[in-house]
């Protein structure tokens, strides 16, 4: 089965899916962030494209590639994909998260982190990405994820809040002294 097949599908499985849940197909297309017009045009066999069909995956909260995945009827009705195989990274997105670490750390005054020891904030960072549908670096999601990494880290080092002492795990991110991860 080719990906346009696919594609049309899976989106027919997922507009089976949401509809109990959403009632009518113009609350679907809405859900889905596109015109009602537009989602019967597609479901009545207009082709999708890359861009249409990840947009469709990020506002339905299904893993990228989802669409493109040919699966029996049971697999495209659950809504998720089978397993790990299905990951397929948006080279796009991955050079953001990138970037994106790397700002927030600078932000944080963490200079002493290595993406190559501990990848964790770079598969969160694409993860903030890729579910707010947004492939660049902004000052708005730079600052947003700032806060949100540094709040992470302070739950990996054991701290309830900000600035209250906690327990210090061993593999926690950098390996700087505290007072620099505290300026978050």
């Amino acid at each position: 089965m080719d990906a346009i097949t696919a594609r049309h599908l899976n989106l027919q499985a997922l507009v089976a899916t949401l509809k109990p849940q959403l009632g009518t197909q113009k609350a679907i297309a809405i859900h889905l962030d596109m015109a009602p017009s537009y989602l019967n045009q597609l479901l009545s066999g207009k082709k999708m494209g890359d861009d249409v069909a990840r947009k469709i995956e990020r506002a339905a909260g299904l893993s990228h590639g989802w669409l493109d995945q040919p699966r029996s009827d049971d697999d495209a009705s659950a809504g998720a994909p089978a397993g790990s195989q299905d990951l397929r990274i948006d080279p796009e997105i991955i050079a953001s998260a990138i970037r994106l670490v790397r700002l927030t750390f600078a932000n944080l005054g963490i200079d002493d982190f290595s993406n190559e020891e501990d990848g964790t904030p770079l598969a969160y960072a694409y993860e903030y990405l890729y579910q707010r549908g947004e492939a660049t670096v902004t000052p708005d999601n730079l600052i947003d994820f700032s806060k949100a990494l540094a709040q992470r880290l302070r739950e990996k080092d054991g701290e309830a809040e900000e600035g209250t002492p906690g327990r210090r795990d061993a593999r926690s991110i950098g390996s700087g002294d505290r007072a620099t991860r505290r300026k978050a």
